[in-house]
């Protein structure tokens, strides 16, 4: 049973801040409607808490109590007593015995206390939620949801906090610089993947080890395991253990990163050590002292200008930790590894937590350092992993409406077939419980239980072949950009390309897809949406795995395959400059007004204005015989500098119209490092220029 202290100890302080705010509240004018919101909400959660407290949780209500007894319960109610405390304190703070001056001092402004109120009923809700759960389904629901509503609070009341302590500008003035790619997301999106129970085998074993440390413990512990291994989750758990090891031992700090696939800037070296220094600012403000003068010093941000800032504040920890996930997925593995050993080697109290799909013994290798720190490897072996495999395997049986419906025999027969077949990947297990409970009957999922999919390639192969012909270029238009898409892209920035096609000049409604979100539906769970981003990608690495594999080139879905990332990266670089080509930005610079309408009305401009001369690059050699590039820069010399002044314009709106005419093409070409490009465009320039002398 839960120690109800702590339940008891949160009622007392809520009513501490309600007699408080009421007596403060008849002193202060204008404050009456945010009075009786912020009173509202109070009552409610002392309400609720009481009620709580009253439950006998240990008999009559068992799934409330193995809730309650769980460490998300116990964060809920350390983060609402926070939440409290610091209204109690903003009250203190601003007491004054001159009733006079209370009159102007109500101490939130009108935005704040409509965040605070919203917290409150956030963690509320939350409670209310937890009592009203019927079943240890809903229960386990409860436990990871409650994981966002924690970190949408927490994260609002330390944005207040630095508000108010005058930090929140300043530290987002030096976030945007410092940290382009922020991994908060990608932890939260893997950490509620995880099942509750299934990781122990790493968590109690190496990964303890590693954490508690010791003088012969090798500071670096390496996870290797193959693509949809569940590296990712485990990596998040990890994560998660350390973030919470450090809240009860300030002395401790951390930091984590996710390299995605789908995102180029979470794979460059500098954006990995700018997030570790970031997250290392929160913990040890005056670092961030430091950021701020390298930002005004104006030098380049370089690797070792960071390797020495970070270096410089570690030390003020008896332990730091860093958590890298999938760095293979960087373009630049090699050296992010060698600054992330140096990082290591220079700082005895740093210990590295890294994750890849092969083992690191050839990187050390290749990298010829000199000491390097010793190195454990942890093996992601199929006997490991299966074991979590399975329990997820038999709870996603047990949970969901459709699976339960299966006769006994049939649940253990797609147990067994789907451990076997998934041989160590969680996405196998994952794809096939989704496909089968989606099934419209029992009866249905009975007949696809024994003719399931002999790996995680056919079962892409199974949903490529049956995309209907008529969506056929579609899909396989989506599933090329988001392979080899250097950011994610919206929902509407995807709709926007895919019905692109070469030569168009323009673009309107009857060319574009009546519901952009149709496209999931085409391509059935090989891209993924992510609601609260609004972003689209594919739904998995081994999704372009397949995508460039020879086995689907010799398969039915053969139209889908491609020999090379290269040819992808100059078909998308191509599909950029068509964009911008078309004819609704032929008449170059424009008012802010109209700028803005256009970047409203064309939703691909934003990524085509600046990632087409990387598609480009990236393709290589098979760049150099396309003329489009030298059309865009030729449109320079039509009124007002046509297309080219206008894709300036995008690249930098806050350019007066006036520098941008100033500016010859070959100066961005050269800039961008497409050298063929500039040779071209001069060449071309050169001619008209001799063809016109001649006419003379």
């Amino acid at each position: 049973m839960v120690d109800p202290v702590s339940i008891v100890g949160l009622v007392g302080q809520v009513a501490d801040l309600l007699s408080r705010a009421y007596s403060y509240g008849k002193l202060v004018h204008d404050a009456k409607n945010d009075m009786r919101k912020l009173y509202t909400e109070l009552l409610g959660l002392k309400g609720v808490l009481e009620q709580l407290q009253e439950l006998d949780l240990a008999s009559t209500e068992p799934n409330i109590a193995n809730l309650i007894r769980s460490a998300q319960f116990c964060d809920a109610l350390s983060t609402t007593s926070q939440l409290v405390a610091r209204l109690i304190d903003n009250l203190n703070k601003k007491q004054t015995s001159s009733r006079r001056m209370n009159a102007f001092l109500w101490p939130w402004v009108k935005d704040d206390v409509k965040a605070d109120i919203q917290d409150l009923e956030r963690m509320k809700a939350w409670f209310i939620m937890m009592m009203m759960a019927e079943n240890a389904t809903q229960m386990e629901v409860l436990v990871r949801d409650s994981n966002e509503t924690l970190t949408i609070v927490r994260e609002e009341q330390t944005r207040r906090k630095l508000r108010e302590d005058g930090m929140y500008e300043r530290r987002e003035w030096i976030k945007e610089w410092i940290q382009p790619f922020s991994p908060k997301l990608l932890y939260a999106k893997a950490a509620e993947k995880r099942m509750e129970s299934t990781g122990s085998w790493f968590l109690d074993g190496e990964f303890r080890v590693w954490k508690e440390g010791g003088e012969s413990i090798p500071r670096v512990l390496w996870v290797r395991g193959k693509s949809g291994s569940g590296k990712t989750v485990l990596h998040a758990t990890a994560v998660g253990q350390v973030g919470k090891h450090c809240q009860e031992n300030p002395e401790v700090g951390f930091a984590f990163f996710y390299c995605s696939f789908n995102d180029r800037e979470s794979q460059k070296p500098i954006n990995i050590l700018g997030s570790i220094a970031y997250q290392l600012s929160e913990q040890y403000p005056k670092a961030l002292d430091s950021i701020e003068q390298l930002r005004k010093s104006g030098e380049t941000l370089s690797v070792d200008a960071l390797l020495k800032l970070i270096s410089q504040y570690v030390q003020y920890f008896d332990t730091f930790y860093i958590l890298v996930d999938a760095i293979n997925e960087s373009f630049s593995f090699s050296n992010v590894f060698d600054m992330l050993l140096r990082l290591v080697a220079n700082n005895p109290n740093v210990r590295l937590l890294a994750t890849a799909i092969s083992s690191c013994a050839h990187w050390v290798e290749d990298l010829q350092l000199e000491g390097p720190p010793n190195i454990s490897e942890v093996n992601m072996g199929t006997a490991k992993v299966e074991q979590d495999i399975d329990h997820y395997i038999t709870t996603r049986i047990s949970e969901e409406p459709l699976l339960r419906r299966l006769s006994a025999e049939t649940q253990s027969e797609l147990r067994e077939k789907v451990l076997h077949n998934a041989k160590g990947m969680f996405r196998y297990a994952q794809c096939q419980l989704d496909s089968l409970s989606a099934s419209r009957t029992a009866k249905i999922a009975t007949k696809a239980v024994y003719n399931l999919p002999k790996d995680i390639y056919e079962v892409y192969e199974r949903i490529l072949s049956s995309i209907p012909d008529s969506d056929k270029v579609l899909a396989r238009e989506s599933l090329f950009i988001l392979s080899a898409a250097l950011r994610p892209l919206t929902m509407v920035e995807l709709a926007e390309a895919v019905v692109l096609e070469d030569g168009d000049t323009h673009i309107d409604e009857e060319s574009r897809l009546s519901e952009p979100r149709v496209l999931l539906e085409i391509c059935q769970g090989l891209i993924d949406y992510d609601k609260t981003t609004n972003r689209v990608t594919l739904a998995h690495s081994s999704v372009r795995s397949y995508l460039t594999s020879s086995r689907l080139g010799d398969s039915d879905a053969g139209r889908f395959s491609y020999d090379l990332l290269a040819e992808i990266h100059k078909g998308i670089a191509i599909k950029c400059l068509t964009y911008l080509l078309l004819d609704h930005f032929r008449n170059g610079c424009c008012p802010d007004e109209e700028f803005e309408k256009k970047h409203k009305d064309y939703p691909f401009l934003r990524y085509a204005s600046r990632y087409w001369p990387l598609h480009a690059r990236l393709s290589g050699r098979r760049w150099r015989l396309e003329l489009l590039p030298v059309r865009l820069c030729l449109s320079f010399k039509k009124q007002k500098g046509g297309n080219f002044s206008f894709w300036v314009q995008c690249l930098m709106p806050d350019v007066p119209e006036e520098m941008i005419m100033a500016t010859e093409p070959l100066y961005y070409a050269s800039s961008f490092g497409l050298i063929d490009l500039a040779d071209a465009t001069d060449r071309v320039l050169y001619m008209q220029h001799a063809i016109g002398a001649i006419k003379k």
